[in-house]
């Protein structure tokens, strides 16, 4: 039932967004890998990751955590709920 309602309204983008994270074993430690992993530009990346004004991002619905270090470092990592949702 959980993973139906989070299908609507995940698109495509995201879903290849959580796919990409699951494949580097849930996490990475930038944008550029994961923009590597899965084919997707870095600001078409961050828009999805982050949120924007007009739509939700990963992190927002809860899919998806990023961790922010020194020096503009981050990491970004699936949830159980996104591994869920992968399901």
């Amino acid at each position: 039932m959980l993973k139906l309602g989070y299908n609507r309204i995940l698109s495509e983008t995201k879903i290849a967004i959580l796919r990409g994270l699951a494949k580097a074993d849930g996490k990475v430690s930038s944008l550029e890998s994961l923009s590597d992993l899965t084919g997707i530009g870095k600001t078409l990346l961050s828009k999805h990751v982050n949120g924007s004004e007009d739509a939700q991002g990963l992190v927002e619905l809860g899919p998806v955590e990023v961790n922010r270090y020194s020096r503009g470092r981050l990491q970004i990592e699936i949830t159980a709920l996104g591994n869920i949702v992968l399901l």
